[in-house]
């Protein structure tokens, strides 16, 4: 009896085209995954060299009075590394170059002191001290003051005033700084693909300056940091924010005194009667077990000797 035999030719071609069709398809699209995620990766590094020279920039401007010259400075310098960095000087020189060149692409935004924090804790004496003729926000001794020692009768309530901060919270510098990527440091087709995106899921962008970096094919990054005042804040153009800051009602974020207080009297007067402290709760007292040859058991402190302690020494003295 013979066997019919099908030829199989068709049928292997038939699939490897299956298979090089699939790899059509699918091939472009796991290439496009890699590249996003690449993409990423770089937006991260950006990203970290972004909040170090933001770190830079508030830590110049607290010891510099908050002036926008100084922390323009120290920021363009701690870009120097993200275009290149360098060993030698001719190496950083051209770094810091290219950073200077992507000045007109990065925006410092100085969010405290605002415009009414000076208009509630201005001090005309300090400022004519420090010989500015811009207004100056006192630095020193805010543990003891709510008001500049020579506006004694300012609005210091926060719920109340224009700047709806304490004198304190006006000495908290804020800066946010928004910077747009270039495209010769974007993934290719990734980087171009994202700001696309950007400007179709946000197409009426109120922001200005991110809409100009994303019509730019740049990809805008932000970061934002705070940092206590060194110096007394000087004004400069500083933006205008009025508010009632955490709805009027500012919150120590310290923890809770602790102990007693101090006295109401001076402690070189001998009729001041200092705060008492509560004795603390004695310990428990373990069960079963021996003080004398266990030191964690309770005991009360004695300063009497055993009764046997010179047993077997000879107390009687001895002539030379």
């Amino acid at each position: 009896m013979k066997r019919l035999r099908v030829p199989e030719g068709p049928k292997r071609s038939h699939c490897r085209g299956a298979t090089l069709v699939e790899f059509v398809i699918a091939g472009p699209l796991v290439l496009f995954i890699l590249l996003v995620l690449m993409q990423y990766a770089l937006l991260f590094h950006a990203r970290s060299q972004l909040n170090y020279a933001t770190f830079e920039a508030a830590r110049a401007g607290t010891v510099a009075n908050a002036r926008p010259t100084a922390i323009r400075t120290a920021f363009d310098r701690a870009m120097t590394g993200y275009h290149g960095g360098g060993t030698t000087t001719a190496e950083l020189a051209a770094s810091r170059a290219k950073a200077l060149a992507e000045a007109p692409f990065t925006r410092i935004e100085i969010l405290s002191p605002t415009r009414e924090s000076f208009d509630d804790y201005h001090s005309p004496a300090l400022a004519a001290r420090l010989g500015t003729s811009g207004r100056v926000i006192p630095n020193t001794n805010l543990a003891h003051l709510v008001c500049p020692i020579d506006r004694p009768g300012c609005q210091s309530n926060p719920a109340a005033n224009a700047s709806g901060q304490t004198l304190q919270d006006a000495n908290l510098l804020k800066l946010r700084i928004t910077y747009g990527i270039p495209t010769k440091k974007q993934i290719p087709l990734a980087g171009p693909f994202m700001a696309r995106a950007l400007a179709l899921l946000d197409p009426a962008d109120g922001d200005a300056f991110r809409a100009g970096l994303i019509a730019d094919g740049r990809i805008p990054v932000v970061a934002h940091t705070v940092m206590r005042m060194q110096s007394a804040a000087i004004e400069a153009g500083n933006a205008s924010n009025p508010g009632a800051g955490n709805a009027g009602k500012p919150v120590d974020p310290g923890p809770p005194p602790q102990g007693p207080g101090l006295p109401e009297c001076p402690v070189t007067d001998p009729a001041c009667t200092p705060p008492t402290v509560p004795p603390p709760a004695p310990e428990p007292v373990p069960d079963e077990c021996d003080p004398l040859t266990d030191p964690g058991c309770w005991s009360v402190p004695s300063c009497q000797a055993p009764a046997d302690w010179l047993k077997g020494i000879n107390t009687t003295p001895t002539t030379p």
